[in-house]
C-alpha cells in the first residue's frame, strides 16, 4: 500500500533513530525551525513528520504527542510502520480511543513515545514531509466573517478550506480524499485552527508554511484596508507606572489565592507590555475574548475564555467576587453543553487561568513557571488573532458547545502538554532569605521537592524560571516581598536564614493575608526561636537547615491548623 505515497529511498540504516542526512535528521531540523518561529506556531503547538524506510520497511516518523518543536530530539519522533497506517485509509472509521490504540500498534519498537493524534493525516497525505502548525495569520483569516471568500480569492485551487472539527480518523480520510481530488492543492486551511503543508523535500515543506502565512497576511491586509486596527480605541486609561505597580502588588496575591484549586499551588505570569495593556484597556478586546479561543490548544491551558475584569473589579473584594461569578458561569456553560461522558466526571476546573486587568495587563496561571508561561503564550495568540480579525471585519471563534466538546474530549485531555513533575511541593512558592553556608542546600532541597524559589540575599548564580534571584536587598524587606510577588504572583512559605529582622515576616504576612490562606514562616538554624503571634502565619522552627524542605513538605500536606508555633 505504500506505493500510494512517494516514499523516499533514503534509508535510516537499521535503526528508527535519527541519522545525519536521513529523513529523521531533516524533520528534526525542520521542527526546530517551525517551533522557533512564532509566526508559524506557538509554544507546544503543531506536529511534524517524514517518510522513509528502515531496512526494507516503509516508515512514518511522527512527532510525539505534546512535544515542543523548539526542543525536539530524535526520541520525539517515533517510527511507525507506514503500510499498517495506510490500511486505515479506506477502513470504517474507528472512534478516538480505538484509533489511538491502532496507531500505537504500528510502532516499529515497543519503547517509543506515543505519536500525535493527527498521525493518520500525516500518513495519508501524498508527500514525504508534512507539517501541521498554528499560524496567527491563518487562524485570523479563518475567523473573519468572509474568511472563506477571502481565502478562495488569495489561494484559489492551491488550498482546501476545512471547517472546524475534532481530529479523528474520519477527518484524516476526508482530508486525504479532498487533496486527492484537487491535484494542485498545496495547503489545507483549518478554520479556527491552523494549516497542513507538505512537500517531497523538507526545505520545500517549510517554505510552503512560510508562504501560507505570507498569503494569509496579504488576504487580511486586503480585508482590513481602510479599517482602524485599534479595537474601538481606549475604554480605560492605562494607569501610570507607579500606580500600576502598587495596584498589581496588591492584587496579584489576591488573584493567586483565588485562582488555585483546593490547596494546590499556582504560579502567576504577568504581562504588562504596552501591547497587552492596550488590548485589555480597549473597547472591544476584552469583550471579544469571550467569543472563544484563537486556537484549540488554548482549551487545555487558558480554557474557553479568560476572566475579563472591569475597572470596578480592581479591588480585593471585587476580584474575589468576579472569580465567583466566573465559576458560576462556567458551571452553567458546562451544564448547557456537556455530553454524558463529561457529566460522569463533572466540571474539571471552573477557575480562570487567565485574567484581564483593564489598565494593568494580563495575568496567567499554571502549576509552575513553564505552564504559566505557555498559558500566557496561548492567550497572547488569541489576542493577536482577535486584533487581526477585528481589523479585517470581525472575530468569530468556537461556539460554547464546540469549546466544551473539545475541552472534555478525552483525546484533548490526554494530550501530555504541560504535564508537571509530581514533586511534593509542586506549585508552591518559597521565599528564602539570607546568604549563609546553608542557603545553597536549602534551595537545592526545596527545588528537588518541586518548589519554586525566590531567593533574597544569596548567591550570584543566574536566575531561571523556577529559581529567581531577587535584586532587592534584605535591608529593604518591603521591596524584597514586592519583587517575589511580581516573580510568582505571591508565595506560600518564608524561610528566614538571617534570624535578625522581623520586618520581612511582617511584610510576608500581609501577602499571606491577601492570598486568603495561612502561610508558613520557617526559621532555620540558631535563630533564637522567635515567636510570631500575628494572624495568617503558621510558624516552624528548625535548627537543622538540611531538614527545612522536609518540614515544609509535612506542614503543607497536613490540614491547616491556623496560626501555631512549632518549637520542636
Amino acid at each position: 500500500m505504500s506505493s500510494l505515497i512517494n516514499v523516499p529511498t533514503t534509508r535510516a540504516a537499521s535503526s528508527p533513530g535519527a541519522v545525519a542526512g536521513s529523513p529523521t535528521d531533516e524533520v528534526l531540523r525542520r521542527s526546530h525551525l517551525v517551533g522557533g518561529n512564532p509566526t508559524l506556531t506557538r509554544a507546544g503547538g503543531g506536529n511534524f513528520s517524514a517518510k522513509g524506510v528502515v531496512g526494507d520497511v516503509p516508515v512514518l516518523w511522527m512527532s510525539s504527542w505534546g512535544c515542543d518543536g523548539t526542543a525536539t530530539t530524535a526520541e520525539d519522533f517515533p517510527a511507525l510502520r507506514l503500510d499498517d497506517l495506510l490500511e486505515l485509509r479506506h477502513a470504517v472509521p474507528l472512534d478516538g480511543p480505538a484509533m489511538v490504540e491502532r496507531i500505537a500498534a504500528t510502532a516499529l519498537t515497543a519503547d517509543q513515545r506515543p505519536p500525535g493524534i493527527e498521525t493518520l493525516t500525516h500518513a495519508f497525505l501524498p508527500a514525504a514531509h508534512v507539517d501541521h502548525c498554528h499560524p496567527d495569520a491563518v487562524i485570523s483569516l479563518t475567523c473573519i466573517p468572509d474568511g472563506r471568500e477571502r481565502a478562495a480569492a488569495e489561494f484559489g485551487d492551491e488550498a482546501i478550506w476545512f471547517d472546524y472539527r475534532q481530529f479523528d480518523m474520519g477527518v484524516a480520510q476526508e482530508l486525504a480524499d479532498r487533496v486527492a481530488a484537487q491535484p494542485g492543492c498545496r495547503f489545507v486551511l483549518l478554520a479556527n485552527h491552523g494549516i497542513f503543508t507538505w512537500a517531497d523535500t523538507s526545505d520545500q515543506c517549510y517554505r510552503n508554511s512560510l508562504e501560507a502565512v505570507a498569503r494569509a497576511r496579504r488576504a487580511l491586509g486586503a480585508a482590513a484596508r481602510g479599517r482602524p486596527g485599534d479595537l474601538g480605541g481606549s475604554a480605560v486609561r492605562p494607569l501610570v507606572a507607579g500606580q500600576a505597580d502598587d495596584l498589581l502588588d496588591e492584587l496579584l496575591p489576591v488573584l493567586r489565592g483565588a485562582m488555585r484549586e483546593d490547596r494546590r499551588g499556582i504560579v502567576l505570569s504577568t504581562d504588562t507590555s504596552p501591547e497587552a495593556v492596550r488590548f485589555v484597556s480597549s473597547v472591544r478586546g476584552p469583550e471579544l475574548t469571550q467569543a472563544g479561543p484563537g486556537c484549540p490548544d488554548s482549551l487545555v491551558t487558558v480554557g474557553y475564555r479568560p476572566l475579563a475584569l472591569t475597572p470596578t473589579d480592581l479591588t480585593a473584594q471585587g476580584v474575589r467576587a468576579a472569580i465567583e461569578r466566573y465559576r458560576s458561569a462556567y458551571v452553567a456553560m458546562f451544564e448547557r453543553h456537556a455530553d454524558a461522558a463529561a457529566r460522569r466526571h463533572g466540571p474539571r476546573r471552573d477557575l480562570p487561568r487567565v485574567v484581564l486587568l483593564p489598565g494593568l495587563g494580563v495575568v496567567a496561571g499554571g502549576a509552575d513557571p513553564a505552564q504559566a508561561a505557555i498559558c500566557a503564550e496561548h492567550f497572547a495568540q488569541t489576542r493577536s488573532v482577535i486584533e487581526a480579525a477585528d481589523a479585517a471585519g470581525g472575530y468569530r471563534s468556537l461556539t460554547e458547545r464546540q469549546g466544551i466538546a473539545d475541552e472534555y474530549w478525552p483525546l484533548m485531555r490526554l494530550k501530555p502538554l504541560l504535564r508537571t513533575a509530581p514533586g511534593r511541593l509542586a506549585g508552591s512558592v518559597v521565599l528564602v532569605a539570607g546568604a549563609t553556608e546553608a542557603t545553597g542546600g536549602v534551595v537545592a532541597d526545596l527545588h528537588a521537592a518541586g518548589a519554586n524559589v525566590a531567593l533574597a540575599g544569596g548567591g550570584d548564580e543566574p536566575s531561571r524560571p523556577d529559581v529567581v534571584h531577587l535584586r532587592a536587598r534584605l535591608s529593604a524587606p518591603e521591596a524584597v516581598v514586592r519583587e517575589a510577588v511580581r516573580a510568582f504572583g505571591g508565595f506560600d512559605v518564608l524561610v528566614d536564614l538571617t534570624g535578625v529582622d522581623d520586618r520581612l515576616l511582617q511584610a510576608a504576612a500581609a501577602v499571606f493575608a491577601r492570598q486568603g490562606t495561612p502561610g508558613i514562616f520557617c526559621t532555620a538554624g540558631p535563630t533564637g526561636g522567635r515567636v510570631y503571634d500575628g494572624e495568617h502565619v503558621d510558624v516552624l522552627v528548625e535548627e537543622d537547615p538540611s531538614m527545612v524542605a522536609e518540614r515544609i513538605i509535612v506542614a503543607t500536606t497536613e490540614p491547616p491548623q491556623g496560626s501555631t508555633e512549632d518549637a520542636s
